[in-house]
């Protein structure tokens, strides 16, 4: 079967769509895509007659001038003729079309990509939604039940001025902990002082890293629900832990035994 390709211009955010400009390509189209995506180049297929082969030469120019590229490229192929002229063209296409696949990165925005591997992209950016999800989810909890408890709430710490001293804008809270990967944060009620870290976008329910005694009644009933453990399906999930089960005393001589 035939591999077929997805040229997009992809985005960084997380929360953005990638542009997808067409998909189940040929990888001849495709880099026809890239090369007139946004008129950017001006480009011809030339071939050579040398007999028992031909040699072929996509050649192109920017129509604009580009910084750092040359104003006239080539990529070339030499095919063996097989006395059909079409055939010959297309494998020489092919050819060159994945050089192009290799240096994509100098003609256009976007990227080429099998659409398996776009597919594979899909589902790991869907993963990374669901951890942000999780992430926000858990820290608008957090932040929430700390302002009703009555707590007010400085962060980030790690700066030498902190973003917010003793504040009570949740809105503000909130926007802040979206812009960073990483949270430390003090929380003050009167003589009361606790202080927490979060991290986001590692697994979602990990969110809350570290904590001081004494925030336990606030931080574990928001936690303790998202913990893959406790999940309905906690069975069928892979918690990255093996364990190493002795069933008697007779287990432990066998293994000393085998560690000589």
């Amino acid at each position: 079967m035939t591999e077929t390709y997805t040229a997009y211009i992809p985005t960084d955010d997380i929360d953005e769509e990638d542009l997808v400009i067409a998909r189940q390509l040929s990888l001849p189209e495709a880099m026809k895509i890239a090369f007139g995506y946004e008129d950017a180049w001006s480009t011809r297929l030339d071939d050579e007659d040398y007999g028992s082969f031909t040699h072929y030469a996509w050649r192109f120019h920017p129509n604009k001038k580009q910084t750092g590229h040359p104003w006239a490229e080539h990529l070339q192929a030499t095919v063996a003729r097989t006395g059909h002229p079409e055939l010959d063209k297309m494998t020489g296409l092919n050819m060159i079309a994945a050089q192009f696949l290799r240096r994509q990165n100098m003609f256009w925005m976007g990227r080429v990509q099998s659409d398996g591997d776009f597919d594979d992209r899909l589902k790991r950016v869907a993963e990374k939604r669901e951890v942000r999800r999780i992430d926000k989810e858990i820290a608008t909890k957090l932040v929430d039940a700390l302002l009703a408890d009555g707590y007010t709430i400085t962060c980030d710490l790690m700066d030498d001025d902190p973003e917010f001293k003793c504040s009570t804008d949740r809105d503000g809270i909130l926007d802040h902990m979206w812009q960073v990967e990483m949270a430390e944060i003090n929380v003050h009620k009167g003589k009361s002082r606790g202080w927490l870290r979060l991290i986001f976008d590692e697994s979602g329910w990990d969110l809350v890293q570290d904590y001081t005694v004494g925030l336990e009644h606030i931080v574990d009933p928001i936690s303790e629900p998202y913990l893959p453990w406790n999940q309905p399906n906690a069975d069928e999930l892979d918690h990255g832990i093996r364990m190493l089960v002795l069933r008697s005393p007779d287990d432990v001589l066998k293994i000393e035994e085998m560690l000589k």
